[in-house]
């Protein structure tokens, strides 16, 4: 099972789904996200979490998204935005709404600073 998670909110947060889900979930979320990308941040997102359905691990929690202060309001626009298009006409639905939630839940507060996407060992970006 794969756990998405909010760190800040606590367990009772958590969406535990199976690898299958979480890589569709993902994958559609990149897709979703993929012609709306503008900046350099948008197109890493979308890369980042292509990777991630590719080489899932067992968590992945809203703090590991590589934020940015100064931009976070809209990065976190666009990601959920991004997971609402994602929705649409997916058997995941319910379970791609309750991580936009988390990702909603996330404060600019609780972004840190020079934060890194964490690519797998795996990976050809890594």
């Amino acid at each position: 099972m794969v756990v998405f998670s909010n760190q800040r909110l606590g367990p009772a947060a958590e969406l535990l789904v199976s690898p299958e889900v979480a890589s569709a979930m993902l994958r559609a979320t990149a897709e979703a996200a993929r012609p709306m990308a503008e900046c350099r941040w948008e197109h890493e997102l979308v890369a980042w979490l292509e990777e991630r359905a590719r080489s899932l691990l067992d968590a992945l929690d809203v703090g590991e998204i590589a934020w940015s202060p100064e931009h976070f309001e809209h990065q976190r626009g666009f990601l959920t935005d991004a997971i609402e298009r994602a929705s649409l006409g997916s058997p995941h639905a319910r379970a791609l709404a309750l991580w936009s939630r988390m990702i909603g839940a996330h404060h600019r507060q609780h972004v840190v600073v020079g934060r890194r996407w964490q690519w797998p060992a795996s990976s050809p970006t890594a």
